[in-house]
């Protein structure tokens, strides 16, 4: 049995209590946020192992404190793990203590000083390379639509590609979030850290919206996910989020796409990338991404300006007789 880990307070408070006996308390709390519709699944299950992650480590100490966290933070930075994955076990962390003070089952969050590992540079430029249009035709091309399997893969890539979508939300999507508003095909999703299907995909490129209707007619009208796994052994389940990075890899592959930053986030990056280029406003693009922050959106419109307006171009130098004018 694992020995009682307690939160060290400030001087100022006199008061100590055991972190392990409220885990069960916090899970069942998450649980209950997940039922009321409040909370993800999957948010419930990152919290959950960034908790665990750090309990494991902390198992040898006595007490938690503000250091203690840090210490664990560095530990992981020295280990070489990378800022975003330290950042999501960190989120387990302070989600925990934020809970446990709010419940007043403690009278100090010790997570709540701690800040999040440095992501270096990536508010100022992205890491992934965006596709060029040759690529993607070959990528779309990839999956052999005379099957069901690749009706299904066609009309994953092509959501990616056309709308921007991410492997999560198509991940989560029922058919039931698949309707026709103002005369378009929309695809109601669950973004990024929401818990609830409440933001629209529009399918208005006609090579999308038939592929996506390809594929309707290859899985039926069953209720349930839209995408699901064709194997025999998990046959219409939800198809998982390893088996969409597949898919993309898969058809990467088959299109001879290679490059260190051509990752299976390209395809989406590279959809918001060509909105950009080819005028889009700024409000549409970050509505299409569903970017909560327009600063977020900003990046892109300051790479493609970077690149297809430097600067640079304005420099000349005119003279004569070896001086400037």
């Amino acid at each position: 049995m694992s020995k009682s880990l307690t939160v060290t307070q400030p001087k100022a408070i006199a008061h100590d209590a055991d972190i392990r006996a409220l885990v069960g308390e916090w899970r069942a709390a998450l649980a209950l946020q997940v039922a009321a519709g409040e909370l993800s699944e999957t948010t419930r299950q990152t919290y959950t192992r960034g908790l665990d992650k750090f309990l494991v480590w902390a198992d040898r100490r006595s007490g938690v404190s503000d250091e203690t966290i840090r210490e664990w933070k560095a530990a992981l930075l020295a280990e070489g793990y990378k800022p975003g994955a330290i950042n999501t076990w960190l989120a387990g962390v302070r989600a925990f203590f934020a809970w446990a003070v709010g419940a007043r089952r403690l009278l100090h969050n010790p997570a709540a000083a701690v800040k999040g590992a440095k992501r270096t540079g990536t508010s100022k430029a992205h890491k992934r390379s965006a596709l060029t249009d040759a690529e993607v035709l070959r990528v779309l091309a990839a999956p052999d639509r005379s099957t069901p399997a690749g009706k299904r893969d066609a009309a994953i890539l092509y959501l990616m590609a056309y709308t921007a979508a991410r492997q999560v939300e198509l991940h989560r999507a029922d058919l039931a979030d698949l309707r026709t508003e103002a005369g378009r095909l929309v695809l109601a999703v669950q973004g990024k850290g929401r818990s609830e299907a409440d933001e629209l995909i529009v399918i208005a490129h006609p090579d999308a919206e038939a592929a996506l209707h390809d594929w309707q007619s290859a899985r039926g009208s069953e209720s349930g996910p839209l995408f699901v796994s064709l194997s025999n052994r998990a046959r219409n389940e939800r198809l998982s989020l390893r088996a969409i990075r597949g898919i993309v890899k898969a058809a990467f592959k088959a299109a001879g796409v290679v490059g260190k930053n051509k990752t299976t986030h390209s395809l989406r990056h590279t959809a918001i990338t060509t909105a950009v280029k080819r005028g889009a406003p700024i409000q549409k693009v970050q509505a299409m991404a569903r970017h909560a922050n327009i600063s977020t959106t900003m990046i892109y419109y300051h790479e493609t300006d970077r690149v297809e307006n430097p600067a640079e171009e304005f420099i000349a130098y005119n003279g004569g007789g070896g001086g400037m004018r």
